[in-house]
């Protein structure tokens, strides 16, 4: 695997290639920024559908949405039949675009119980734009996906800074990705290493002291500012003054909190202060439904899922012990309460929106039909994808539905979004479009020819391929099975060791796994999820700790 480290190494330090050709394959610039989608069927809003639809796109708005509408004569026409148009979705909490920057170093003569606020994660006065590198790959990942909006914010500890609201499109400059700057106060139970705060119950001290000693000072530079004849000029300190639009309840803080203990807290916090609360990135909801409502709290329910767990059938199952059974089944029960925790809040009346803030993109859509699989209605899986974050995050009239004067952020599918087959043929993020390839569905049962393990589709020699600036890497990629595990290993043409195959799992056409690498010393998991259609199995291989993903396609080699 000698290729695979040197090149996972050199994409981590170069731009990503090719993500500006999903819009203008030929380098140049659009003719025209005037589009329309004819005879489509068009879902304006959660429930509100229109059938054999025009939709008018000009100068990056929505300009007319109808079955009777008047095409203009420069437009660029996008046959629309048997294409599915929906709003584009809106991310609710996400680092996409951010640039991770480097851990601060221990300092000399550190004095942990007062540490520099940089070294401690204390930084509220930064701000998602000062990390916003517009070459990052997990801006086209997330659009890829049916994602035109994300409310993103930046990497650090305690307090990393501000979230913004980004457009998910390809810009020249970093500014003209923003819609909304700083939008939010991020905040997370992520303390400092070998410093104070380094806990839980720290980082909620520290916040309770940051927030009165801010509105205390608030106090003092409105008092001056209204007439400074006799008092003592206010100290200038940005911390507390990143503060001061959340004392005055002009900026939400936005808690990253994914169990039930994390929500807890910060909803104690927000009781306690009286700042306005949105909470993200949240795993463990499914008793919380009823304390979301009462307190009105925003929440934004993260769009990763565990896997399934694996059921033991015929002789393992006679084999097992009351205490495995008892756990298998409490196992499953963990499994069917965390994928029906959105149908739960939907059903107790909570308008929650989704976070990508742990998830591979390219595992979205399938964690998205687990969900409905599991007692979520389409109509409310549209909604945490498009209206409600709109309505939460404060844009919801300029984004979230299919409506005239609207920002032209549009996804359009080959079939209803939320069945298995559907793909994204094209998104519009601000105006501009971008082209996806369909891929085509192999001939029936080309998927279940396999010599081995009774014709499992996955099951035998594959040859990998992924393309990177230095050319193609390719290699073998074994899969076995024995009972109901999967396993594997991955091989490489340069005549490196193998590496093998952790974590194999093909549930309803997804296979996914995990492999580990030596990265300059540093031992880094990267994992490969994607679809097997016939003998073409096309994924996409991310590392989440770097932010980082590039596609990979495989080929079934004959006689498997």
């Amino acid at each position: 695997m000698k290729t695979i480290r040197a090149v996972f190494l050199m994409l981590l330090t170069v731009s990503t290639i090719g993500l500006k050709a999903q819009s203008d394959p030929t380098g140049e610039s659009a003719v025209t920024r005037t589009f329309a989608i004819t005879n489509a069927t068009v879902i304006q809003a959660p429930g509100k559908e229109l059938k054999g639809a025009t939709v008018v796109i000009k100068n990056g708005l929505i300009d007319a949405v109808g079955t009777n509408v008047t095409v203009p004569k420069n437009a660029q026409l996008i046959d629309g039949k048997d294409m599915y148009v929906y709003a584009a979705f809106i991310d609710g909490l996400s680092n996409t675009g951010a640039k991770r920057p480097e851990n601060m170093p221990r300092p000399n003569n550190l004095f942990s119980p007062d540490p520099p606020n940089d070294y401690a994660g204390i930084t509220p006065e930064r701000s998602l734009v000062d990390q916003l590198d517009i070459e990052s790959n997990t801006i086209g990942s997330l659009r890829k996906e049916g994602f035109a909006i994300s409310h993103s914010v930046p990497y650090g500890r305690m307090l990393p800074g501000s979230g913004s609201i980004i457009l998910l499109g390809d810009k020249k400059h970093a500014d003209d990705l923003v819609l909304s700057k700083d939008v939010s106060m991020f905040t997370q139970f992520a303390g400092a290493p070998g410093a104070y705060p380094g806990n839980v119950l720290g980082i909620m001290a520290k916040f309770r002291n940051l927030y009165r000693n801010a509105e205390n000072d608030k106090k003092h530079f409105d008092s001056y500012a209204q007439n400074p004849s006799g008092l003592e000029r206010p100290e200038r300190d940005r911390v507390t003054e990143a503060f001061f639009p959340v004392v005055t309840k002009q900026r939400p803080v936005m808690f990253d909190v994914s169990g039930v203990l994390e929500v807890q807290r910060a909803i104690r916090l927000q009781k306690d202060l009286g700042f306005k609360l949105m909470v993200g990135n949240v795993k463990q909801a499914w008793d919380l439904g009823q304390m979301f409502k009462e307190n009105g709290t925003n929440v934004f329910l993260s769009l990763d899922l565990p896997d399934a767990p694996k059921e033991a059938k015929g002789k393992d199952k006679d084999e097992m012990t009351e205490e495995a059974k008892r756990l298998e089944a409490r196992k499953m029960d963990f499994y069917k309460k965390y994928t029906g925790q959105a149908a739960s809040l939907a059903n107790t009346g909570v308008k929650f929106g989704f976070s990508s803030l742990d998830v591979a993109s390219n595992k979205i859509k399938a964690n998205l039909l687990t969900m409905i699989e599991n007692g979520l209605s389409e109509n409310d899986a549209l909604a945490a994808l498009t209206t409600n974050p709109a309505g939460i995050l404060g844009i919801d009239k300029i984004a979230g539905t299919v409506e005239a004067g609207k920002i032209a952020n549009i996804m359009i599918s080959n079939a209803p979004y939320f069945t298995k087959d559907s793909q994204i043929k094209f998104m519009f993020v601000d105006g501009d479009k971008y082209d996806f390839e369909i891929k085509e569905k192999s001939a029936a049962g080309n998927g279940n020819r396999s010599a081995a393990a009774g014709n499992d589709p996955v099951v035998g020699t594959w040859t990998y391929n992924f393309e990177t600036p230095q050319g193609a890497t390719t290699g073998k990629m074994i899969i076995g099975k024995e009972g109901t595990e999967y396993n594997g290993k991955l091989t490489s043409n340069d005549g490196g060791p193998d590496n093998d195959m952790q974590e194999v799992s093909f549930v309803n056409g997804t296979l996914s796994f995990s492999f580990s690498i030596d990265a300059g010393g540093q031992s880094v998991e990267l994992v490969v999820t994607g679809t097997v259609t016939g003998k073409q199995y096309d994924a996409e291989v991310s590392v989440s700790a770097f932010n980082f993903s590039t596609p990979l396609t495989a080929t079934k080699d004959d006689g498997q």
